[in-house]
């Protein structure tokens, strides 16, 4: 077996303890081997099942210190088994910083706030960096030479990054809004870029009948059992950073609930094979005001999801009728969590709180999870001496044309000019950092 830490032999596998796909919906079942990615009956995707059992023994036999600082680190509880497949993809991806967040902590309330800083993912600057590289390992265990992708944003510049390290020609397909710098960088990175006449949930549909008529496997639709499970990676490192203690509160935006849903998973797991006590960490998702399906139906109870026909800025977030968003709901009641939504103003000031007290510039996904946790925080959900992790998905630089203007002076080039300048502008910051009031 291998640790995935370079290139393998084509015929050497990984330390996966993988078994089959299962319906978490209807229970049916098919083998790992199977390329179906949703289940025939109830048209739900698949899951992934593991022998937690051979888990336990696995992760005993190898010591964390050697094993990769990378996605792959618990490869046990990922799916991919072919070693070569795993060291082709994936290999600077994840171990992305937990960071103290003192000042916004301060600034909340809250004592022991965390930032799991996914803005600073490798190669492409978001979370996406981890799923798209175990759907890209899948890719390359089919054999696979091309791979697609549905996307609001992120899933395509990962897809367009990753691709490109493991020598497969990427395709992405873009709906009718979208921030335009990422497909620029789909571009620039060689990816073959389609922006259809649709919202996502229509792209989406569409491009499941382009995958079916062309053979052309899309990372988030024919590969999404795969593409899924390395959204867990990103839980697996927190409570590793945290000493093997689970954080008390997890904050994190959601659009089709992949991440939310298998942040769940993912703490369950890491119970069942004894690596650290989860089963008190409460989920809390935020989505925004005008794309909020999955939060309404936790609000008002409702067991189903209601598609939403998305108005928002936040558009890596404007996904209407999520395909996971039922996992979501049972993640977020099982854990006795919350679920909360931002309009486009506060996801903005979201933006600004998150960069002026800890110097991290994220997108509106991730300015939508810090406008929630400040509701949390303010609402008393949040203990202030609790542990809260805060998980910010994507890097700011990416969303720049989509931010609100800020207008900065003109200076002639000699010091009279530039000093009477800056005096007009330390009096707005000192303005801007006076208490407002309560």
């Amino acid at each position: 077996m291998s640790t995935a830490t370079g290139h393998a032999d084509p015929n050497e596998t990984t330390r996966s303890c993988v078994t089959e796909l299962v319906c978490q919906r209807c229970d049916v079942k098919r083998p790992i081997t199977d390329t179906e990615a949703f289940c025939p009956t109830c048209g739900k995707c698949f899951d992934v099942a593991y022998d937690y059992e051979l888990a336990k023994s696995r992760l005993r036999e190898l010591p964390m210190g050697e094993r990769p600082h990378n996605i792959w680190r618990l490869s046990e509880l990922l799916p991919i088994r072919s070693a070569h497949a795993q060291a082709e993809v994936g290999q600077v991806s994840g171990m992305t910083p937990l960071i103290p967040a003192n000042r916004l902590g301060e600034r909340l309330g809250l004592r022991k706030l965390y930032l799991k800083d996914d803005s600073s993912q490798r190669p492409s600057f978001s979370y996406k960096d981890r799923v798209v590289s175990s759907a890209i390992a899948r890719a390359l265990e089919l054999g696979k030479t091309e791979i697609g992708c549905v996307s609001t944003g992120n899933v395509g510049t990962a897809v367009a990054a990753l691709a490109a390290k493991a020598g497969l020609t990427p395709y992405v397909f873009y709906p009718n809004r979208l921030e335009q710098t990422k497909a620029r960088v789909c571009r620039a990175l060689g990816a073959r870029v389609c922006q259809v006449a649709g919202n996502y949930d229509e792209a989406n549909r569409e491009c499941k009948k382009v995958a079916a008529a062309s053979g052309l496997e899309f990372a988030n639709i024919t590969l999404r059992p795969f593409y899924a499970e390395g959204a867990k990676t990103a839980v697996f490192e927190i409570v590793e950073q945290l000493g093997w203690r689970a954080p008390g509160h997890i904050v994190s935006a959601t659009a089709g609930g992949t991440l939310s849903s298998r942040l769940h998973k993912g703490l369950v797991e890491l119970e069942t094979v004894g690596l650290a006590e989860t089963s008190a960490t409460k989920m809390h998702i935020a989505q925004p005001e005008g794309c909020s399906p999955i939060a309404d139906a936790i609000v008002s109870g409702e067991p189903e999801i209601q598609p939403r026909n998305p108005t928002t800025i936040a558009h890596s977030l404007a996904i209407g009728s999520p395909g996971d968003g039922y996992l979501v709901i049972d993640a977020v009641l099982s854990r006795k969590g919350s679920a909360g939504t931002a309009n486009d103003e506060e996801i903005f000031a979201g933006i600004d709180l998150l960069a002026e007290t800890e110097g991290i510039l994220t997108e509106p996904a991730g300015g939508t999870t810090i406008a929630v946790l400040k509701k949390l925080a303010e609402s008393g959900e949040l203990d202030p001496d609790a542990t809260v992790v805060a998980i910010i998905t994507g890097n700011g630089l990416k969303t720049l044309e989509d931010h609100p203007e800020k207008p900065w002076p003109q200076s002639e080039c000699d010091v009279e000019s530039m000093l009477a300048v800056l005096s007009d502008l330390q009096g707005q910051a000192a303005s801007a950092r006076q208490p407002l009031p309560v």
